[in-house]
């Protein structure tokens, strides 16, 4: 039987790049949800918006597993009243996903949560899993989320695995120097959250980067994916260190 699989964000580049891949793979019984329409789907659509709570417990019922990719942008950080964060916003959809019955919640985070390692040296310091040093308050507030899923798995028996995005771009083409070490590539993306979404193993808890193998013996990424490889058993395909490094050092000489 298929595994009933949620999607929150599921209008943006992460989360169009995993269900259009899992719709041609036949991979799971998907419901896409994003606060914007979604177009060309063949599986259940919601427009909803995740700061609703009636609505995400709803959805949330006859679910397996939440991918949380969607984010409340804005500017104000509190400043308006009764306005909602990201992290109230995640919190409450949590709540709602534990009263629905998910039993695992896939989490999109991102490399800012420790991305105050790429200013204390050059090249960046190892950004491993249990660091938080977040660059701003998206960061820290993607840190935070990942410390309520501690909560979840704790005291509700839960499954949590936070993925932090190094860069995402739709493509393989990384933009720049700093992309050769922290893109993943959609490929990669499908990869590494389906190993998350289908992962029953012994840990609970999970925190690791989501980049592609982006190294050689020479170049080394400072995002570690150790754990989605030892772990999840995730074998990243693509690698711009080795085939896409070398034409941005060309160009600066």
């Amino acid at each position: 039987m298929k595994q009933r699989v949620l999607i929150t964000g599921a209008a943006g580049k992460v989360g169009s790049a995993l269900w259009q891949a899992w719709e041609r793979q036949d991979t799971y019984t998907l419901t896409l949800m994003d606060i914007n329409p979604i177009e060309g789907a063949m599986s259940r659509v919601e427009q909803a918006d995740m700061r609703d709570y009636v609505a995400m417990k709803k959805l949330c019922q006859a679910q397996d597993v939440l991918v949380h990719l969607a984010y409340v942008r804005q500017e104000s950080l509190g400043k308006v009243p009764c306005e909602v964060s990201d992290i109230g916003a995640s919190m409450t959809l949590f709540e709602a996903a534990r009263e629905g019955g998910v039993q695992k919640i896939v989490y999109a985070s991102t490399n800012h949560v420790s991305g105050w390692n790429e200013r204390l040296s050059s090249p960046p310091r190892f950004s491993t899993g249990a660091q938080f040093r977040p660059d701003g308050w998206y960061g820290a507030m993607k840190g935070m989320a990942e410390i309520a899923g501690r909560y979840l798995v704790d005291a509700h028996g839960m499954r949590f695995i936070s993925i932090r995005i190094g860069s995402f771009n739709g493509t393989s083409e990384p933009s720049g120097i700093r992309h050769c070490s922290t893109l993943l590539t959609p490929r990669d993306c499908v990869q590494l959250f389906g190993l998350a979404v289908d992962y029953e193993g012994p840990v609970k808890y999970l925190i690791t980067y989501g980049r592609s193998a982006n190294s050689d013996g020479y170049q080394q990424s400072y995002l570690d994916i150790s754990g989605a490889v030892e772990v999840l058993g995730y074998q990243p395909q693509d690698n711009l260190v080795k085939t896409h490094l070398h034409k941005f050092l060309n160009s600066e000489l």
